[in-house]
């Protein structure tokens, strides 16, 4: 078992749920109730749930590899890390454009993506470090 790609398989997981359930009320129902028009609704709802399967695929890879410590995949771990990484960077930068100093409390999804990419770039690297 790799502990660092588990954790960060089992962060996936857990960021999916809250995601997909605490996402529907707070940020989903919202917006569709909005009077955005449809074309747009339509395009940004599909694009959720596309961010949906992204995370829910990401959290099944990364639980797999670490539990299963197949060295093969860290490459892949690797740069899904640099994904989670990068999400978590848009979500800083884009509070930061709306909501100025106060960006990482208003958006405060980095604090689950950061680290899981953190957890697959070190666990992806660990095979570096064992004998």
């Amino acid at each position: 078992m790799n502990i660092w790609i588990f954790s960060a398989g089992v962060l996936a997981f857990l960021t999916t749920v809250v995601h997909i359930f605490a996402g529907q009320i707070d940020t989903v129902r919202p917006f569709l109730s909005s009077n955005l028009a449809d074309v747009p609704k339509a395009t940004l709802l599909a694009c959720w749930h596309m961010v949906s399967i992204v995370l829910l695929f990401s959290a099944v890879i990364l639980s797999l590899v670490g539990w299963y410590a197949t060295a093969q995949y860290y490459e892949t771990v690797f740069f899904i890390g640099v994904l989670y990484v990068l999400f978590a960077s848009v979500f800083a930068f884009v509070g930061g454009y709306f909501f100025k100093s106060k960006a990482l409390l208003k958006l405060p999804q980095w604090c689950l993506l950061l680290p899981i990419g953190v957890l697959a770039i070190c666990g992806s690297q660990s095979a570096l470090f064992t004998v």
